[in-house]
């Protein structure tokens, strides 16, 4: 059975693995096939098949961490709902910041996560993250062409 407490250590855990730009362990988190849904100029949603398939775009999202600075991911308003015994919903208000605690950006994702026996894992993830990555890495592109 799903407790408040199992969704709370997930999200952290998850959290410290993006941190540590950890690739595989990031990867591990997830279910599939992955639902995402993204909001950016247009909505859109896309069925992830597979572990193999998603791993190119975790790696892009580190890569972008990485690039961009991010030293922690700091969660703020997480709500949860218990769903079943088995699922929750959760969503997180994220800030990923720089080693001087400064904002990088912050976004908003939803989870679904589901326990299949073996912990819990992400089968759905809808958010608006890629907009306001995109812009901060436009950002740090102008930032280094003026240095």
């Amino acid at each position: 059975m799903v407790e408040r407490s199992d969704v709370e250590r997930f999200i952290d855990d998850y959290r410290r693995a993006f941190e540590r730009f950890d690739v595989a362990r990031v990867a591990g988190y997830f279910a599939f096939p992955l639902h995402v849904t993204g909001d950016a100029a247009e909505v859109t949603v896309v069925s992830i098949p597979s572990l193999e398939a998603w791993l190119p775009q975790i790696e892009r999202i580190v890569g972008a961490y990485r690039l961009l600075g991010v030293a922690s991911a700091r969660p703020g308003d997480i709500r949860i709902r218990l769903v079943t015994e088995r699922i929750a919903q959760v969503t997180v208000d994220w800030a990923l910041d720089d080693a001087q605690d400064d904002c990088v950006y912050d976004f908003n994702a939803s989870y679904t996560l589901a326990d299949f026996g073996a912990g819990l894992r992400i089968t759905a993830i809808a958010h608006n993250e890629r907009p306001k990555m995109m812009a901060a890495l436009a950002r740090k592109q102008a930032a280094d062409r003026t240095a």
